[in-house]
């Protein structure tokens, strides 16, 4: 077998990698955390590689990360455009590919990459305005109802709750009823909690007395980024509650993120310790951590091999990795059980990103482990073993509710 002893460029990985990433190709993915999107709300094209706070020159700053290069390059060869076609003409050919059919642009592209399921995480953009039903419609054009199940996004209840200006006692039934008539709605198959924008994974518990002040301070629009975070930490607790009581995982963003409401001195999820040991937390609700805590992967090993009921996806190991994605990745192979890592694109604002990680994923994963195989960590047959559960298998043991899907 041919070995890779560090990452290469991965357009030249299908020379170089033979039966591990011959295998790993016939595995069908589920994307277990992604995002809608439509054409009205596409960004300026350079945020698909980063820039996601507005500053003068962003999108040319975004167009120069090595990341935008390797999706656009990977677009070329989709397309079917001479090797060397240069960066701005294949995204010209981009643009006029998708606004000519959006809908049937995104169904080609959505149709790749053999995924079984997409995952989508209904709550967002974040801070913004909800998709219309029309978006939604629309939207759903591009994707069978087969593959695609839905996860609830906690905050989106709460903001859209406090729009309504009520007492607090009212706005608490009012939101956690919001919460279960969306989960129902949706047939949803897990919570999610975007706790790192709204103060951070340092979060403390609040009392009820202190989540009643913050919450009056916020309705009368007088509240402090400390009032936030002591409402928003309040509420995820009650989300936690609802997922216990409908057998439903939650994720939790951990990590790097884009935006200037996220908590940058708290990426690490080793913050949300006192969260873990809580009894209302301990063996009792499935939490999964997204991006596998990137760039601290090696604390989320520790993290998922010390609570057996916490889980990770490993979006932010390579998405957000255009160079170190194999490290990152077998630093949160570490210590995790391999029956607990789970894939996950985070594809969100164009559908190219899902499209890309979907390829990605499998030759990277491929190259982490044939290294195993080389240095006699795993044999062969333990490595498919692992690629399998990564894929598919450990998705579908986590989350119960998508495995009625599947069968449907």
């Amino acid at each position: 077998m041919a070995l890779l002893h560090r990452a290469t460029w991965w357009s030249n990985y299908d020379d170089e990698v033979t039966d591990v990433y011959d295998y790993l190709k016939t595995v069908p993915l589920i994307d277990t955390h992604v995002h809608r999107v439509h054409p009205s709300r596409e960004p300026e094209f350079g945020q698909i590689a980063g820039g996601y706070i507005p500053g003068p020159g962003q999108e040319k700053h975004a167009r120069q990360t090595l990341l935008y290069g390797m999706i656009m390059r990977e677009l070329g060869k989709y397309y079917g455009m001479p090797a060397e076609s240069t960066l701005e003409q294949i995204e010209q050919e981009r643009h006029r590919r998708f606004w000519l059919d959006p809908v049937s642009y995104m169904k080609n592209l959505y149709a790749q990459g053999n995924v079984a399921m997409y995952c989508f995480e209904i709550g967002s953009p974040l801070r913004g305005k909800a998709f219309t039903e029309e978006e939604i419609a629309y939207f759903n054009e591009a994707i069978p109802n087969e593959k695609r199940c839905c996860i609830v996004r906690i905050e989106r209840s709460v903001d859209e709750t406090l729009e309504k200006g009520l007492p607090f006692p009212e706005f608490l039934d009012v939101f956690e009823k919001d919460l279960c008539k969306r989960i129902e709605q949706e047939q949803a198959i897990a919570l999610k909690s975007s706790i790192a924008y709204y103060g951070g994974l340092n979060f403390v518990f609040a009392s009820d007395k202190a989540a009643s002040q913050a919450y009056e301070k916020i309705r009368n629009r007088i509240g402090t980024e400390e009032d936030e975070k002591i409402l928003y930490a309040y509420t995820l607790m009650i989300g936690v509650e609802v997922a216990v009581r409908y057998e439903i995982p939650i994720q939790i963003h951990t990590g790097a993120g884009g935006g200037s409401y996220l908590d940058f001195k708290s990426f690490n999820p080793i913050g949300m310790t006192d969260f873990f040991r809580d009894s209302r937390i301990l063996n009792r609700a499935r939490i999964v951590l997204l991006h596998g805590g990137h760039p601290h992967e090696e604390d989320v090993s520790f993290l998922t091999a010390q609570y057996s009921n916490v889980y990770a996806d490993c979006s932010g190991t390579f998405f957000l990795c255009s160079l170190n994605g194999v490290n990152r990745l077998r630093a949160l192979m570490e210590r995790t059980p391999m029956d607990k890592l789970m894939y996950g694109s985070d594809g969100v604002m164009v559908p190219e990103t899902s499209w890309f990680a979907a390829g990605y994923f499998r030759r990277l994963l491929a190259t982490t482990l044939n290294q195993l195989i080389h240095e006699g960590i795993v044999d062969e047959v333990r490595a498919q073993a692992i690629g399998k559960m990564i894929l598919y298998d450990n998705a579908i043991n986590c989350y119960s509710k998508l495995k009625q899907r599947l069968k449907g």
